[in-house]
């Protein structure tokens, strides 16, 4: 091993690194590996995402850019699958892995997800190669209820789930909040668990300027309504039923206008269809939009002109959508659980809510809106929020835990 360019691979078996986030299943997760893969790049690392392939026409290696690969293996059907139907794919999909491996030698595998996690760890011993976790989300508590439109978590998921965080060699969380869990809930030894907050990129999330606030004033000035906008994947763990029903129970003459953007997962269109069905009943279909998934360049411009953006998630390991709304210049009204409580500063660059009563987030969504100057430092907090969470700084964070990890190793 050369001891200044480390050989890292990311494994990644249920969504491809290079998903859109709000699409598929693709999310935040996405997000930071390939962030966090792309900066190692740059710091000159070799750096793989291996994952599964899910359309024949996908090669067996994509360069990227310059020491940063993806890799498909195959295990299972090659389409898309629904989140649900990898768990069947651990073993095919390590085997693959193993397979893989015994061609490309590396000198850290990081697993993203549980099922990655599973899949990876026995070639992790076989070859000695110590074993890196993420989990990114984590099951619900057992006996949990589930929310309207929630899937029943995979039936392997909360035992895979606390196994990893024994076996594997050190957990990284994205937040404090996360590694709370899984201390608390999985077990894990805290003395074998980091904390790499991710970042966000400033110069793509950034205030509006120039011509794009003034026609947004414009329209302010000539009557038009304010927009709230709502982004992530339609599922129901993102609650965008709370964000409808917030909007819904403003007054339809202060009611603002509703932005809903982000596409349903392969097993998600019953939920999708319950969305529009509740903007319908509720009289909105004049006042909202669906965009679907957008990409990232024109995501980062609707939140930059939007007033206010909501999550309201069941649950986040960290709220990487908060921080990229952050970066914009933007308040957030967000649900005070898990990692929004460190991506939200609650009352300076935005709203925490503890309710999960509509009636609560309208009253917060109609305080903000009526009160310009109030918006206006929020989000100008927001942004010296964002500057303080680079990349480069959280996959300096993320390669120092990898050298202290390999420095215990024979």
């Amino acid at each position: 091993m050369d001891p200044t360019r480390l050989d890292i691979a990311f494994v990644v078996l249920h969504t491809s690194p290079l998903d859109e986030p709000g699409t598929k299943d693709a999310g935040g997760m996405n997000v930071v590996v390939l962030a966090q893969a792309a900066e190692l790049a740059h710091l000159g690392h070799r750096v793989r995402l291996i994952t599964r392939r899910s359309d024949p026409a996908q090669p067996n290696e994509v360069e990227i850019e310059p020491g940063l690969t993806v890799h498909h293996l195959d295990a299972g059907p090659a389409r898309l699958l629904a989140k649900g139907e990898h768990e069947a794919l651990i073993e095919p999909f390590g085997e693959a892995l193993r397979a893989h491996l015994e061609d490309h030698p590396t000198d850290l595998l990081h697993a993203e997800h549980w099922y990655s996690g599973l899949a990876a760890l026995p070639s992790a011993r076989e070859f000695g190669v110590p074993l890196v976790q993420s989990y990114h989300s984590i099951a619900a508590a057992d006996h949990t209820p589930l929310g309207h439109g929630e899937r029943p978590e995979a039936p392997g998921r909360l035992e895979g789930e606390r196994r990893l965080a024994h076996e594997a060699d050190l957990i990284i969380t994205v937040s404090e909040a996360e590694k709370r869990t899984v201390v608390e809930r999985l077990g894990g030894a805290p003395d074998r668990v980091r904390v790499v907050w991710p970042g966000v990129n400033t110069r793509l999330f950034r205030p509006c300027g120039g011509v794009e606030c003034e026609e947004r004033v414009a329209w302010l000035e000539h009557g038009g309504r304010p927009e709230v906008l709502v982004a992530g994947r339609l599922d129901p763990l993102k609650r965008f039923d709370l964000a409808i029903s917030a909007v819904a129970a403003i007054d339809p003459s202060r009611r603002p206008e509703l932005r809903i953007v982000g596409a349903p997962p392969p097993d998600g269109e019953a939920y999708a269809r319950s969305l529009h069905e509740a903007v319908a009943d509720a009289s909105m279909l004049a006042t909202t939009s669906f965009d679907g998934a957008l990409r990232r360049s024109v995501l980062a411009e609707r939140l930059r002109v939007a007033n206010i953006v909501l999550v309201p998630s069941h649950s986040e390991t960290y709220g990487l959508v908060a921080l990229e709304v952050a970066a914009s210049g933007v308040p957030v009204i967000a649900a005070a659980t898990g990692g929004l409580r460190e991506a939200v500063i609650d009352g300076e660059t935005g709203v925490l809510i503890e309710s999960d009563d509509p009636a609560d987030w309208a009253a917060e969504i109609e305080r903000l809106l009526g009160d310009p100057e109030l918006v206006s430092r929020m989000g100008s907090a927001a942004r010296a929020h964002a500057l303080q969470h680079s990349w480069v700084a959280s996959t300096r964070k993320l390669l120092a835990v990898y050298r202290e990890l390999l420095a215990t190793k024979p």
